[in-house]
């Protein structure tokens, strides 16, 4: 058997609770990975359609004027028709401002720049300006100020944005086809500075969850089930529903606190977690609390423990569902009472997170 110490807290472990700990968290890490496979496979079988639904739906925004901080055909800022074509073209939630974006999508040479991948411009204090690049140089852009405003067509070589223009990023997954482009430019000093990251497109499955708020916090509010995979037990056990606020602006790791209410048949338990947390920008986070014990199974001490829950969790990029950012959740975690000893606090959970950026 294991014996761990928290703050002078003394817990054994048996092994069989130590073992379906490690395969728990093996699962987490590994498990979705064939799904993820199947997801981007599927994305890839329908690049095409997705990248001419995304330029197409940018284009019906033609004539729209500019409006700062708009995604709608009453007004829109550059990054606005490029969240509202993504949206409505792609399903894909992305980040709100120009510097946002251009953080959230894989950096790629001019060289293999195609249809609905991502060109930003700016100047020595960064990037300010996103359009979205319908070949042989040209793109479409929603623009503040000039000769002509709103949403409209411009070329590369245009004198402006000849010299403002930066780099191309993309998060939809290539077609693969490398054309000569008769406007494909040199790299900038500013493009040059870093590597390349790559030519290959779509979202990682750990690409995270871009932060669109101004304060720098996040609210996120999940839902799950409670299942495990003990023998000779029904497979479902409950459902729990959180909500945690993290600070998440200009932080590579997110430190948060939670709340929440969790039924737990398995253990007879009606439970509100409280929770600290750490998270990173991969969409992966560590837990760690007590809880508060409404009722449990009477052979079972009920009195708040730290830990009283303990686990690690990760959420999926997000999706755009009726307006807002839902992402996929799981979690294997362990729900600690001291006089347990079957393992039957260890359970996995799955479900959706919504996000509300501060």
């Amino acid at each position: 058997m294991t014996h761990i110490t928290f703050s002078g807290l003394h817990i054994t472990i048996k092994k069989p609770i130590k073992s379906m700990l490690a395969a728990g968290f093996i699962i987490l890490l590994f498990g979705s990975q064939p799904l993820a496979s199947q997801a981007l496979a599927a994305a890839e079988k329908g690049q095409l359609k997705t990248r001419d639904l995304f330029v197409r739906s940018a284009r019906t925004y033609l004539g729209t004027p500019y409006r700062l901080g708009g995604a709608s055909r009453a007004g829109m800022d550059c990054s606005g028709l490029v969240m509202a074509a993504a949206n409505e073209g792609a399903g894909i939630a992305t980040p709100r401002t120009a510097a946002t974006i251009a953080e959230w999508t894989t950096r790629i040479a001019n060289d293999a720049r195609e249809p609905g991948d991502l060109l930003f411009f700016g100047s020595g204090s960064g990037i300010n300006h996103v359009g979205i690049y319908l070949g042989a140089g040209s793109f479409i852009h929603a623009a503040s100020d000039g000769p002509k405003t709103g949403v409209i067509i411009s070329d590369l070589q245009e004198n402006y944005w000849k010299k403002h223009y930066l780099y191309a990023g993309r998060f939809l997954p290539p077609d693969n086809l490398r054309r000569a482009e008769p406007g494909a430019l040199p790299e900038t000093r500013a493009a040059q500075n870093t590597e390349d990251s790559g030519t290959g497109g779509g979202q990682s499955m750990f690409a995270g969850i871009p932060f669109e708020g101004r304060a720098g916090f996040r609210v996120t509010l999940t839902g799950a089930g409670l299942w495990d995979m003990m023998p000779g037990v029904p497979f479902f056990r409950g459902g729990s529903v959180n909500a945690d606020i993290a600070w998440v602006k200009g932080v590579s790791v997110y430190p948060g606190l939670g709340a929440g209410f969790a039924a737990d048949a398995r253990t007879g338990s009606l439970s509100i977690p409280l929770t600290a947390s750490i998270g990173t920008s991969t969409g992966f986070k560590f837990f760690i609390g007590t809880q508060i014990h409404l009722a449990a199974d009477d052979e079972l001490d009920s009195s708040p423990q730290f830990p009283g829950i303990i686990g690690l969790g990760w959420n999926s990029p997000p999706a755009a569902l009726l307006g807002q950012r839902i992402s996929f959740w799981q979690s294997a975690e362990y729900s600690w009472f001291p006089d347990d000893t079957s393992g039957t606090g260890f359970r996995f959970g799955t479900g959706v997170s919504l996000y509300y950026d501060l």
